[in-house]
């Protein structure tokens, strides 16, 4: 696979409305929005990885335990090891909180596969669970950033040793930026003085108006 780390600029940062200039955010792939699998590498990698927990047994959820290893080495691949080494990274919690049958561990275990230790910590939690953004119907309203950051809880036991100077907020997709601004609030309010980014296997790319043109002819087919 071809991946390299993008950096969030301000011509991409109008495609995910809750970002702002001060928000430092980085991606490895861009991915579209229903287009399936095969639409593009970081397509099939987030598929994979996003595959839910109710297909565990099955034959096909090697594929999310190997999306798991790439994940991992894709980080470890793509960042400067003096980087990785002042700096912790923060998964951003999962819609659905810990205990639910539905939880989703996979960001946890792709900071943690590999030889390389990172310093990974659960920092935050959520206190209940979330619908998925892919659940929600297109125009339907979702979580504003304000309404998330209630949801979130700070695991104390995770700090009683400092964070690095860089935290980093890891997620598999980036939309609209909603969690992330939510999370980087409760940890700046937390840690005053990190700095905090946010990294993202993919971006969600904003279709061009031929190509939305283009998806609504097909779905009428």
């Amino acid at each position: 696979m071809s991946f390299r780390l993008v950096k969030i600029d301000e011509a991409l940062r109008q495609e995910h409305c809750h970002l702002t200039a001060d928000d430092d955010c980085y991606f490895f792939g861009e991915y579209q929005s229903r287009a399936g699998y095969a639409a593009s590498p970081t397509n099939g990698l987030i598929t994979n990885f996003k595959k839910p927990v109710t297909r565990r047994g099955l034959a096909e959820y090697r594929y999310k335990e190997q999306s798991i290893v790439e994940v991992g080495q894709l980080i470890r691949t793509s960042i400067a090891p003096a980087a990785l080494r002042t700096s912790t990274f923060v998964p951003i919690p999962p819609s659905r909180s810990k205990g639910d049958p539905l939880y989703d561990d996979r960001l946890v275990r792709a900071l943690g596969s590999g030889d390389l230790q990172l310093d990974v910590r659960e920092v935050l939690v959520k206190t209940q669970s979330t619908r998925a953004h892919h659940e929600y119907a297109d125009g339907e309203r979702r979580p504003t950033p304000d309404e998330l950051y209630e949801l979130l809880a700070l695991d104390e036991t995770q700090l009683l040793h400092p964070l690095r100077p860089l935290i980093i907020l890891f997620d598999d997709v980036l939309t609209n930026g909603t969690h992330f601004k939510a999370c980087k609030r409760r940890l700046v309010e937390r840690v005053p003085d990190a700095k905090v980014i946010g990294l993202f296997i993919g971006r969600r790319k904003a279709l061009t108006r031929a190509e939305f043109d283009l998806s609504a002819f097909l779905a009428d087919l």
